[in-house]
């Protein structure tokens, strides 16, 4: 009898187990607002994993339950399927047609913001792609938000109706898993802050174009910022003359970056002149990508003290400020 029982009780608790799984798996499988009309527009990035994507999906308030949406994926077969890009999402949808969407409804404009551009280069690049962006609004945010060097350069998918918040959100959310997040270790073994990383790094940024020289500029740089020598890096100057020139929220089409420094450039009041004030500039003075960041991190030891880039950007290295004054006589003034 007490078998029976055993069995009986067993078998009454698989079925309430059933019915819990039953009504989680129904209440899971419902949108979270049915009746929501707004627009979401959600960003699967390029080697992001499946658990990220139903994490982003949970976070955004466009699914009740990031288990029941992988079992959706998972026994429907779009695991592999899910596409990066940018998607248009309700959270009056359920995870069946939001997981068909992710597989086969992208309807982004793929975007790619090249290295070493300040903001408002990246600001006009936006706008003659066609977003409905204000240049003044978009330099007051990043301003406001001290974005210049974290607006990371990558190929990004946006909406076409995307704004100014949503551009900045995806931006935003690869650099802090490409950079901030990425590489955080390596940041902090190199005994620097993030912005100081950043800083140092859009420099090199603008003043080398080949990995070889980003090493030796970044190991440069550092030994003169650390011995308290002046930086006395041209990149800072065009930076600050540019600053001036344009007004502090930009014009279109300005040359944000002259290439022939006047002796009266060069002794220009900015806090960004490192031939006249010690230290880092306050912010970075571009956006720099992955191979000046790691540069930085990583900079290469040599014996060098200065440097310099001729008319056709090849860039010549020196020991002793005597050795240099030589190059700038035979690379500069000939």
């Amino acid at each position: 009898m007490s078998r029976l029982l055993t069995k009986v009780l067993a078998l009454i608790s698989i079925f309430m187990l059933l019915g819990v799984f039953l009504v989680w798996l129904t209440e899971s499988g419902r949108p979270v607002e049915p009746s929501s009309k707004e627009k979401i527009n959600f960003v699967v990035n390029k080697g992001e994993n499946f658990s990220q994507i139903a994490k982003n999906l949970k976070n955004q308030n466009l699914i009740r339950s990031p288990i029941h949406f992988k079992l959706v994926v998972i026994f429907s077969g779009r695991v592999k399927k899910i596409q990066a890009g940018s998607f248009t999402l309700s959270p009056s949808m359920n995870p069946l047609t939001i997981s068909k969407i992710l597989t086969k409804g992208r309807s982004d404009q793929r975007v790619t913001i090249v290295e070493g551009l300040r903001q408002e280069e990246i600001g006009e690049f936006l706008i003659k792609q066609g977003f409905d962006i204000q240049l003044r609004t978009w330099a007051k945010e990043i301003e406001t938000q001290r974005l210049e060097g974290k607006l990371f350069p990558d190929t990004y998918f946006f909406s076409p109706s995307a704004g100014l918040g949503n551009i900045l959100q995806v931006i935003n959310r690869n650099f802090q898993r490409k950079v901030a997040e990425g590489l955080r270790v390596e940041i902090e073994r190199a005994d620097l802050t993030l912005e100081e990383v950043l800083t140092l790094a859009s420099i090199v940024e603008r003043e080398a174009s080949r990995d070889e020289d980003r090493l030796l500029i970044s190991g440069i740089l550092l030994k003169r910022w650390q011995s308290g020598w002046l930086l006395q890096a041209d990149a800072t100057v065009q930076y600050a003359v540019a600053s001036l020139k344009c007004g502090p929220f930009g014009k279109v089409s300005c040359d944000w970056w002259p290439k022939k420094l006047t002796q009266g450039d060069l002794k220009v009041w900015s806090p960004y002149n490192t031939y006249q004030v010690q230290g880092l500039p306050p912010t970075p003075i571009c956006n720099p990508g992955l191979s000046s960041i790691k540069a930085v991190l990583h900079p290469q030891n040599s014996p060098y003290r200065y440097y310099l880039s001729d008319h056709n950007g090849e860039i010549y290295y020196a020991k002793t400020i005597e050795e240099h004054q030589a190059n700038i006589q035979n690379y500069l003034l000939r």
